[in-house]
């Protein structure tokens, strides 16, 4: 090694080492003392302790949380439920539509970690035994304790304000052969006081290599009267759904008007599609409270032609990939008022291939 190279060598080693020690030495607090004063931060671990259970919404999901670590998150409009996945130490399952499924790996992780964290209301009280202090990172003007854990092949990171002792980030890291690289990040918006317990208002989910969303946090309740055996009942509401090939019977779980367009979402999903066999380009006759509608069938929204060459008053049926797991009938631009006057949720439906 050249004199020259040494230096160089000498000089990034020290300081590697420098910037580590300011970083050790800015961290100074244990674990058990950060945990405490993010509890303290959240209210206290006396008024925690009180919250037996409690509940939030954000968009069109309510989330359920039992101070023991259980989660039950339950997606649709009264009455309607179409998603719900319950969580806890052993499992995390998911009902969509009745199609009902136990997630693993890095995913079944991801929603324990989550459990973990809102069951104890967004504090570190539930993770205090398993956590290793990183030291202190900053984050443009700001700097946070950054403490880590792992469960499974997940690395966990969370970031704590340095001075209010509150839950800024969260960082969810692993890796899996089918799916590669694997890291979301999870942003926690201004703290809301509910009742002498402090929450987050929103947070913002990230995901390598996708874009993110926000989600705001409301109509915080606690403390509710929840049915014996709540957190393991997994039921779905959707109506019911009857297919033979080139017919199918089932029930409309949500409709919305946009301009002069009209979206009808039914409880029909892609295997309810396989055993009534209709295929793309398929001639199908709809039939909604006496009303009669031919529409044009395709199997996936990729296979639809470009909304710039639907003719006025076209009227199609597709599954939404991007937006859920069942059929969607789309009125364009055409006058939809005979039907909507009848749209109801779990309003009967049928169609039947022309």
């Amino acid at each position: 090694m050249t004199k020259r190279r040494l230096i160089v060598y000498i000089s990034s080693l020290l300081y590697a080492l420098g910037s580590f020690l300011f970083s050790y030495s800015q961290g100074e607090f244990s674990v058990r003392e950060i945990v405490e004063k993010n509890i303290q931060a959240a209210g206290g671990k006396e008024k925690l302790a009180q919250v037996k259970n409690y509940s939030f919404k954000s968009g069109l999901t309510t989330y359920y949380f039992s101070f023991d670590g259980q989660m039950k998150m339950v997606t649709g409009k009264d009455p309607v439920i179409t998603e719900v996945i319950i969580v806890d130490q052993d499992k995390v399952k998911r009902n969509c539509f009745k199609n009902i499924t136990e997630f693993s790996g890095l995913q079944k992780h991801t929603f324990q970690v989550l459990a973990e964290l809102r069951s104890g209301l967004f504090t570190l009280m539930k993770f205090e035994g398993r956590l290793r202090v990183q030291g202190l990172k900053r984050f443009g003007p700001e700097k946070h304790y950054q403490l880590s854990t792992s469960i499974g092949d997940l690395q966990v990171d969370f970031y704590i304000d340095e001075e209010e002792f509150t839950l800024r980030r969260l960082v969810l890291r692993g890796f899996e052969p089918e799916s590669g690289r694997y890291e979301v990040n999870h942003d926690f918006g201004p703290f809301q006081d509910i009742d002498g317990v402090r929450i987050p208002s929103s947070w913002f989910r990230s995901q390598v290599g996708t874009r993110g969303s926000t989600y705001e946090i409301s109509e915080v309740k606690m403390n509710e009267t929840l049915e014996k055996g709540f957190f393991s009942n997994i039921d779905v509401n959707v109506g019911e759904v009857t297919a033979s090939e080139g017919f199918l019977k089932g029930n409309i779980v949500d409709f919305r008007t946009m301009r002069n367009n009209l979206f009808i979402t039914t409880n029909w999903t892609k295997e309810c599609i396989e055993r009534a066999g209709f295929k793309t380009d398929d001639r199908l006759l709809l039939f909604l409270e006496g009303v009669e509608v031919e529409l044009v069938f395709y199997a996936s929204s990729s296979e639809l032609p470009p909304r710039s060459s639907f003719p006025q008053g076209a009227k199609i049926m597709f599954l939404d990939e991007r937006q859920g797991e069942s059929h969607i009938i789309y009125f364009y631009a055409t006058d939809f008022s005979q039907i909507v006057e009848k749209l109801e949720p779990l309003l009967p439906i049928q169609v039947k291939r022309k």
